[in-house]
């Protein structure tokens, strides 16, 4: 239900675990984290949660069709 939120709080969360430890010992930009903070946008991009979990049915309620940025 709440992908597009998660998907922001994960990413950034992950951005800031990444910047803790700069300058990181291996590779700049091919740090676990930034990559699995770009995976994570990339799921709420392609709408993983109407798939995996309850986004159609959340996205079918009066509330979410009333203000669409609950989506």
């Amino acid at each position: 239900i709440g992908m597009r939120i998660a998907a922001v709080a994960g990413a950034a969360l992950l951005v800031m675990m990444w910047s803790a430890v700069l300058p990181p010992a291996n590779n700049l930009f091919m740090d676990d984290h930034l990559i699995y903070a770009l995976l994570i946008v990339g799921l709420a991009l392609v709408g993983a949660g109407e798939t995996l979990g309850l986004g159609r049915w959340w996205g079918d309620t009066r509330l979410v069709q009333r203000l669409p940025i609950l989506k």
